[in-house]
């Protein structure tokens, strides 16, 4: 009369025997990975809100950006042939870039008096008015945290770092140049313009990976 009650019996489960494969796939990383590691910006990720002071007094970075299509840069020697050259080149695109909705702004590890000292160095060999606002970071407190800092490359220096925002806040496009290589303010013209196409014919929408 139990039986109905009884489960029946399970079937014998017999291991089955793999046989181990060595992976051919390993990596080494310094002893002191874990801590030297930081957060940086990656593509896709939401840009921090941040303050400073800036060569058009202070600016909050949310407030200031948002909305626009941003092209945030590390400056790695003001005064410099090769830092000169790139400021004058995009002074003569700024204006464009402006009624495009396109927000440019630059940061440094100098004074905001140097830096407004350089920008009319600059004026006076592009023949247009730098209007660029440039952020003033001496202790490095921004740029070490948005990973312009490269400690193989120079402690105090930025490499030449570029960060090219959608309307959303959302990373879109990372360029890194070592400090002697100079930009290509062609591919950075190229890839803004490719961004914002990308942007529009998704509706917005980042794809799904």
């Amino acid at each position: 009369m139990l039986s109905k009650f009884r489960k029946p019996a399970e079937p014998v489960v017999r291991p089955r025997r793999v046989p181990k494969v060595e992976s051919t796939t390993w990596v080494e990383v310094p002893s002191d990975y874990t801590n030297a590691a930081k957060w940086t910006p990656s593509i896709g990720e939401y840009f921090p809100n941040f303050s400073g002071k800036s060569t058009d007094g202070k600016i909050t970075f949310h407030p200031y950006t948002n909305g626009h299509w941003t092209i945030f840069f590390s400056i790695a020697a003001v005064f410099s042939e090769t830092c000169t050259a790139e400021l004058a080149d995009l002074s003569e695109v700024q204006e464009d870039l402006r009624q495009e909705g396109v927000r440019l702004i630059g940061i440094a590890r100098n004074s905001v008096d140097e830096l407004n000292l350089w920008r009319d160095q600059v004026s006076q060999r592009s023949g247009f008015a730098v209007k660029v606002p440039i952020l003033s970071d001496p202790e490095g407190i921004l740029t070490n945290t948005f990973g312009m800092i490269h400690p193989l490359q120079d402690d105090n220096a930025t490499i030449r770092k570029t960060i090219i925002m959608d309307p959303r806040l959302r990373v879109s496009m990372i360029f890194e140049y070592p400090l002697y290589i100079s930009r290509s303010i062609e591919e950075l013209l190229r890839t803004l313009d490719a961004a914002r196409g990308h942007y529009e014919e998704t509706g917005h929408r980042q794809p799904r990976l």
